[in-house]
């Protein structure tokens, strides 16, 4: 099992260095595509039923941010003017987001089953909360 993780993780690190690792912007579009892909199917959730039906899909994004949020902690610090560029093309963005994904953090907590499908996402909200 060890083994296979090396593995992939060496075919990772070379396919991004064939690539080029992502810059910082790639990064936070990803981000965002992915908060929008946890908000889109969290909507989804009316019934106990279809909160069970939400819990692959809960899981693949919530997978996909934590790699993201990995690749994020490899980048070195973005210059100061990259950083302000950034914060101003994407913070009012990022936070449109996060306030759409809590709403509907809330809203599913009250349905049946609900509970149980954002333990699916846990590692999203669990590294938003600490920061």
């Amino acid at each position: 099992m060890k083994a296979a993780v090396a593995v992939a993780g060496l075919v990772f690190a070379v396919g991004f260095a064939a690539a080029g690792a992502p810059t910082h912007e790639e990064v936070v579009k990803q981000m965002l595509s992915t908060l929008d892909k946890l908000t889109a199917t969290l909507t989804t959730i009316k019934t106990e039923e279809s909160a069970d039906a939400a819990k692959p899909e809960l899981q693949k994004a919530a997978k996909e941010w934590v790699a993201l949020r990995g690749q994020a902690e490899k980048l070195p610090p973005p210059s100061r003017m990259e950083k302000e560029r950034l914060e101003k093309e994407y913070k009012a963005k990022l936070e449109a987001a996060q306030k759409k994904i809590y709403g509907e953090v809330t809203r599913v907590q009250r349905i049946p089953h609900g509970p149980e499908a954002l333990k699916e996402i846990r590692s999203v909200l669990d590294k938003r909360e600490k920061k």
